[in-house]
């Protein structure tokens, strides 16, 4: 009796394991995609600085572009440290998922 004790104590921890690793999978995956997001319109943002850099006739408007510019490398920096980041949660997620 008291083996079958420990062994249900042991697959209920099991379940609330595997259900905590399905919420974390959950939550890494919709803030994936916020950042997916936030790429894209970083990307346009970026895109446009350049433009301005290369298309403006002011050498003001050329300053701020450049200015633009290097405050969007650094978001990108951050943002793209952080994708990775969560890219390899997921993939240590998938990796227990499979041992079992």
């Amino acid at each position: 009796m008291r083996e079958l004790s420990v062994i249900l104590q042991l697959e209920s921890h099991s379940r609330f394991t595997d259900l905590s690793a399905v919420i974390k999978e959950r939550q890494l995956r919709q803030e994936l995609s916020s950042l997916e997001e936030r790429l894209s319109l970083l990307d346009r943002q970026l895109a446009d600085a350049l433009h301005r850099i290369h298309h403006s006739r002011s050498a003001d408007l050329i300053e701020k572009a450049e200015q633009d510019e290097k405050a969007y490398l650094a978001q990108l920096d951050r943002l793209m440290t952080r994708m990775r980041a969560i890219e390899g949660q997921l993939l240590q997620i998938d990796k227990g998922a499979t041992r079992h």
